[in-house]
């Protein structure tokens, strides 16, 4: 991936690549998606080159977007197995998804946490699992236990990971964190996890899009996500401001 220079507001700023990451969460039905996914394509066909928009929807979801052939579209799931495949009823392992084109996996979503008990030790099991299926995780975290999770993971998979800062008091409430406190939060996460892409989610929308993304390395969005033409403006004014 290549550097490029941009301005916002008059600063310049050298950057890579930036993730948009839609996390659908329990939403819509597989007409819901069909009509997404269709609208997605017909505004942005062939348009899209500086970046890596990654759809996570519900697993029910998946086989929508296993066949799409635009480049700039990943697919993800929004949680995994901590285990590989066995007698687990219920789990969804990372084998399993096999043949459905996933590349990326949220772990760690803080909802995910707070709803389901969720450990440090089990998100790294959730790490290992993916990084032995060549998924690459998405560990989400808040600043408060950045280090915690950090040490929960095994070395070598520490850059291998994607970073999603996601403040708890961001998450769905509409209000989002302060653009200076994210750069902090990114330089002290690349201190403990490596050279790692960090991106922001928490009541990520069009009109704030672009102060993130100039300071992390994307946004991982969620309910601005569900409505296409909403998030259709957001990725245009990301790729718009890094041609």
């Amino acid at each position: 991936m290549g550097w490029k220079t941009y301005s916002i507001s008059g600063i310049m700023a050298t950057i890579m690549t930036k993730y948009i990451v839609a996390n659908w969460k329990s939403n819509k039905t597989i007409t819901g998606a069909q009509s997404w996914l269709e609208q997605y394509l017909s505004e942005t066909s062939n348009t899209i080159h500086h970046v890596k928009v990654i759809v996570a929807p519900a697993f029910h979801l998946l086989s929508v977007f296993a066949d799409t052939n635009d480049t700039s579209l990943s697919l993800a799931v929004q949680d995994i197995s901590p285990f590989a495949a066995g007698a687990y009823t219920g789990e969804v392992t990372a084998s399993l998804l096999t043949g459905l084109s996933v590349k990326y996996a949220i772990v760690g979503h803080s909802e995910r946490r707070r709803h389901f008990g969720e450990t440090y030790t089990q998100v790294a099991q959730k790490v290992d699992q993916c990084l032995q299926n060549n998924i690459t995780p998405i560990v989400c975290v808040d600043k408060a236990y950045v280090d915690q999770q950090a040490a929960a993971l095994s070395k070598e998979h520490l850059e291998k990971c994607i970073v999603a800062y996601e403040p708890l008091a961001a998450i769905g409430s509409g209000w989002s964190e302060d653009v200076g406190t994210v750069q902090e939060v990114e330089k002290h996460v690349q201190a403990v996890f490596g050279e790692v892409p960090v991106i922001y989610g928490g009541s990520v929308d069009a009109a704030d899009i672009l102060d993130y993304t100039l300071v992390s390395s994307g946004v991982l969005v969620g309910s601005a996500s569900l409505k296409i033409e909403s998030f259709v403006e957001m990725v245009k004014k990301v790729e718009a401001a890094l041609k």
